[in-house]
C-alpha cells in the first residue's frame, strides 16, 4: 500500500468522493476545523481597551464586521483618533489605537487672566498637561512669569498664581465749581463721587469710575458744575427793584423792591435767587391811594 493510500484509510490518492461518501473520521475533522473563528473568517471578540467598550457585546464577529468603542469610567475622546475597528480578511481585527482616555475639563475661567490662544482651542487635557495664560484688557503682569496650571492625578486644575494685577486710572482732573470724593483707589473699577459746590448744579453722573478703553484705562467723562443763575426779576408798575443794569443774577442773589410816590407796595419787598434757578416768591406790587411820601413795605 502507498502512503498516500494510507493516509486516506486504503484508498487511492487522491480520492474523488463526495462529501455524502467520506468516511466518517474526514467528516469529523472538517467539522471540527470550522468549530475555529478563524477557518469560517471570524474575528472572534474585539481588542481590549483600557478606557473604552464597544458597542457590541457578541464574541462573533464574521469578516467585514465593524465596531465603535465609547468611553468609559469618565474617559474622554482623544481629538483625532479613530473609534472603530473591523475585521479583515484573515480574520484579524484592524489597528485600533486607545481612543479614550483619562482628561480634565476645560480649565477654569479667570477674571484676571484668558487662556492663551493655543491652550483656548484645546478639549482634552490628560494628567500633566500644562495651559498659560495671558492677562486680559485692563491687567497688567505682574511678573516676567505667565499664570499657569497643571491637570493633575485627580484630574483638577492647579490653582494658577494670580500673576495679573489691574492697571490703574491717572489722578481725575479738576472739576471747575465741584468737588470730589477722596480716592481711595485709582484701579480700574474704582469710583469717586462727584458733587458741586454752592451756587452751581451738576449736569452729568454724580460719579466718575475708572474704566477700560483699549487695553489701558482712563476715568469716565467728567460732569460740569454749572453756575446757578435766575432770569432777571420781574418789572412791576408804578414800581422798581435795585438790581435794574445787572447781567447776570447768580444764586442767592436778593433784589429789593420800591414803589414811586403815591404808591403803596403790597407783598413781599425783596426776592431772592433760588438754587433750582428761580426767584424765591413773587415780585410785589405797587397800589395807588398812599398819602404823599408814604411808603409801605411789607416781607423781609
Amino acid at each position: 500500500m502507498t502512503a498516500g493510500a494510507a493516509a486516506w484509510g486504503g484508498h487511492p490518492d487522491p480520492p474523488a468522493w463526495g462529501v455524502a461518501s467520506a468516511p466518517p473520521e474526514l467528516l469529523l475533522a472538517l467539522l471540527g476545523l470550522l468549530s475555529i473563528p478563524g477557518a469560517r473568517g471570524d474575528c472572534g471578540p474585539p481588542p481590549a481597551m483600557s478606557h473604552s467598550r464597544p458597542s457590541s457585546s457578541s464574541s462573533s464577529f464574521p469578516v467585514g464586521s465593524r465596531v465603535t468603542f465609547s468611553c468609559t469610567g469618565g474617559a474622554r475622546r482623544i481629538p483625532g483618533l479613530p473609534d472603530t475597528v473591523e475585521c479583515l480578511p484573515g480574520s484579524v481585527w484592524s489597528r485600533l489605537p486607545e481612543p479614550c482616555g483619562r482628561s480634565c475639563s476645560a480649565p477654569a475661567r479667570l477674571r484676571f487672566a484668558a487662556l492663551s490662544k493655543e491652550d483656548e482651542t484645546r478639549n482634552f487635557f490628560p494628567v500633566g498637561t500644562n495651559v498659560s495664560y495671558v492677562c486680559r484688557a485692563g491687567y497688567e503682569n505682574t511678573s516676567e512669569i505667565s499664570p499657569s496650571s497643571t491637570c493633575l492625578q485627580n484630574l483638577t486644575w492647579s490653582q494658577p498664581a494670580e500673576l495679573c494685577r489691574r492697571r490703574s486710572c491717572s489722578a481725575p482732573g479738576a472739576l471747575p465749581g465741584g468737588r470730589m470724593g477722596p480716592l481711595t483707589d485709582l484701579q480700574l473699577g474704582a469710583r469717586v463721587d462727584v458733587s458741586c459746590e454752592d451756587g452751581y448744579k451738576l449736569v452729568g453722573n454724580n460719579f466718575i469710575w475708572c474704566r477700560l478703553k483699549g487695553n489701558d484705562v482712563e476715568w469716565s467723562e467728567l460732569p460740569t458744575c454749572e453756575l446757578i443763575t435766575c432770569s432777571p426779576p420781574p418789572a412791576i408798575s408804578h414800581g422798581r427793584h435795585d438790581g435794574e443794569g445787572v447781567g447776570i443774577f447768580v444764586w442767592n442773589s436778593t433784589v429789593t423792591y420800591s414803589c414811586d410816590s403815591n404808591f403803596q407796595l403790597l407783598g413781599n419787598g425783596s426776592i431772592q435767587c433760588g438754587s433750582g434757578g428761580g426767584w424765591s416768591g413773587a415780585a410785589p406790587q405797587c397800589r395807588g391811594g398812599a398819602s404823599p411820601g408814604l411808603r409801605v413795605f411789607s416781607g423781609f
